[in-house]
């Protein structure tokens, strides 16, 4: 399975150490990522403000192993992507961002074998609403920041996804949530509100 990844959900699995773990659980073999995540001084101001007040050097060093093992979309996958249909018509809709516009238009012009792994709910959000055609033809295939941890739990267990996850809640709000005072302690709790939440569903 091939699966293309934003940069949010591709940053926040990294700052929750289960970026290996989602990989097994999705069944993802060949991972790719967007460009834009080889910047080390741009991830670092991200997750900087994704988690405002920690020593996030451990952090950034997990991210910057990813990056060197993750390979960029490669030009098989890009080859004329700018000149095709999906390309064209998810161009100008608030809230699909450049990068999201890539890879939802490489799983529109082929979406076999492969995931679209978001953490962007405003994308999400906006392809159902503006692009419902497209949205109907790849919305199996996309994959939540919440449906990973779901993933992630289902295949190795609730604790170690707490003791990964939970130091690092704040980097999403969905997250934070689901690991409140009573949920921190109770799977189905934490389950439970990682669905209400994910905007796929």
């Amino acid at each position: 399975m091939l699966g293309l990844f934003d940069r949010d959900v591709f940053l926040k699995l990294g700052c929750c150490d289960l970026w290996e773990m989602t990989l097994e659980a999705l069944r993802v073999t060949q991972p790719y990522r967007l460009a834009s995540t080889t910047s080390e001084r741009s991830n670092r101001r991200v997750i900087s403000r994704m988690l405002p007040g920690f020593d996030c050097e451990q952090i950034l060093g997990r991210i910057a192993a990813m990056v060197k093992t993750v390979a960029v979309l490669n030009d098989e996958l890009l080859e004329d992507l700018e000149a095709s249909d999906g390309f064209q018509r998810l161009g100008g809709i608030d809230d699909i961002d450049a990068g999201e516009r890539i890879l939802a238009a490489i799983l529109i012009r082929d979406p076999t074998a492969k995931l679209l792994v978001s953490g962007d709910a405003r994308f999400i959000a906006a392809m159902k609403g503006s692009a419902p055609a497209e949205w109907n033809l790849i919305s199996e295939a996309v994959v939540s920041f919440q449906a990973c941890l779901l993933a992630v739990e289902r295949r190795f267990g609730f604790d170690i996804v707490r003791e990964r996850a939970h130091p690092f809640r704040q980097c999403d709000g969905s997250l934070g949530h689901a690991f409140g005072h009573a949920a921190a302690h109770d799977a189905e709790e934490f389950r439970a509100a990682l669905r209400s939440f994910d905007p796929c569903a």
